[in-house]
């Protein structure tokens, strides 16, 4: 099986594909935290689809080049911009709404819901340690293999968190925060990024 469209058996092929992705594919900047976070579960959704097929591609045809760039890639995202994109929700979106909610028995619910989600991060950082090594060892051409339980564990996990997320969040900012409290999460996710924040 192929990686294509993810990555192609020419490396320079596949990085000129990539750069043609990333001009028409801009994320939400800073000023848009809620759809900047939500861009992000995009994102995420097609690394795990490249996992998903780099997995059946070394089945198939062992680690060679193809299934090295793929694991690079895979490795960046999961490596950058996959924790921070955890921190912005742990640091500041999820304290923001808790501190911002003004309705008793909606508060109540929402600290469940947040436990509920920072449960969820810390079992897929743990699920990520499971496959980053053997992720490392593909990216630099070792034979390695990538277990299917760990696989679908990585996948099955995130889609449950992003559906949850996506489900309440946007829901929850939108009743609760204003054009200020946007405006200072852009801050502080452009500062975490090293990024330049957002004019007022």
């Amino acid at each position: 099986m192929s990686l294509q469209p993810f990555v192609g058996a020419n490396v320079s092929r596949l990085m000129r594909r990539l750069e043609r992705t990333s001009l028409f594919d801009t994320p939400a900047g800073f000023d848009e935290p809620l759809e900047m976070l939500l861009g992000c579960h995009r994102r995420i959704e097609k690394q795990l689809e490249t996992l998903k097929r780099l997995r059946a591609h070394i089945e198939a045809h062992g680690v060679d080049a193809e299934a090295s760039i793929a694991a690079q890639n895979i490795l960046k995202y999961f490596r950058q911009a996959a924790p921070n994109h955890l921190e912005d929700e742990e640091r500041d979106v999820l304290p923001m709404l808790e501190r911002r909610i003004g309705d008793d028995a909606e508060a109540d619910r929402f600290r469940a819901f947040r436990e509920s989600l920072e449960s969820e991060h810390r079992l897929l950082e743990s699920t990520w340690s499971r496959l980053r090594k053997p992720l490392e060892g593909i990216s630099e051409g070792l034979t390695r293999t990538l277990q299917a339980d760990d696989v679908k564990a990585f996948v099955d996990a995130y889609q449950r968190h992003i559906s949850a997320e996506e489900a309440t969040l946007k829901d929850l900012v939108d009743r609760w925060l204003d054009e200020g409290d946007r405006r200072m999460l852009g801050r502080a996710m452009a500062a975490r990024r090293g990024a330049q924040a957002p004019r007022a």
